[in-house]
């Protein structure tokens, strides 16, 4: 919690203390991720520890860690699996992120996808739900960054509603259609050399959900059981 860099510090995260930890010692995990995501240590340039310790933060199932999982989810699915297993708690933070077309593409993708795991735990409620839905039509609406539309789509498919599933079998069969909802830009404006293959693998990819059961991921893969404090 003194915020210094020493090997006592990097060791503690390898004791995989999880959800068995204590409220304070989880809360200094938190605050010393926070730390390693904002540069705010002496690490050397291009350092990885960080990446321990978004790992160690995604164990803890704490409440506490929803807004660094939403800060850092753009990373890899680990955050969209750990703020699934916090659940209701997390439900209201995820649907923010992945509703804002403003936000950061890996992030909105990245909270696409936790909603998805939230689907395929069962852990939403009807009105839930049809929040989630919403966010679908509204991510399959429109042009989206391709990340953000192959993780709709996904989300789509795993919703079991009609009238999404008709999106997806339009965007799988009409090139228009994919066209249409795929962006050829990067978010600096760029056109990407790749818009071809992002447009063949989204019709790939929907053809594949539609025929199911799926064999690639980003899968659902739950952390250790919670602690009461």
């Amino acid at each position: 919690m003194d915020g210094r860099l020493t090997p006592e510090r990097d060791r503690a995260l390898a004791l995989e203390l999880g959800p068995r930890a204590g409220a304070e010692l989880r809360g200094a995990v938190i605050g010393a991720a926070w730390a390693e995501w904002r540069g705010e240590t002496n690490r050397p340039e291009g350092s990885e520890a960080v990446l321990d310790y978004m790992d160690a933060v995604a164990a803890l199932r704490d409440p506490r860690a929803i807004p660094f999982l939403i800060a850092t989810s753009g990373t890899g699915q680990w955050a969209a699996n750990a703020l699934a297993d916090l659940g209701a708690a997390a439900f209201p933070s995820v649907l923010a992120a992945a509703s804002d077309p403003g936000e950061y593409s890996l992030r909105v993708a990245g909270g696409v996808t936790a909603l998805r795991f939230m689907v395929e735990d069962g852990s939403l409620d009807t009105s839930q739900l049809e929040r989630v839905r919403k966010v679908a039509r509204d991510r399959l609406s429109g042009t989206q960054d391709y990340m953000v539309a192959r993780d709709a789509v996904r989300l789509a498919v795993v919703l079991g509603d009609p009238e999404l599933r008709r999106t997806v079998e339009r965007i799988a069969a009409d090139r228009t259609a994919a066209e249409t909802l795929v962006s050829p830009y990067l978010s600096d404006g760029t056109r990407t050399r790749f818009y071809e293959d992002y447009l063949n693998s989204i019709q790939d990819d929907a053809c594949r959900l539609l025929a199911g059961p799926v064999d690639f991921g980003p899968f659902r893969r739950p952390g250790p059981a919670s602690k009461k404090d």
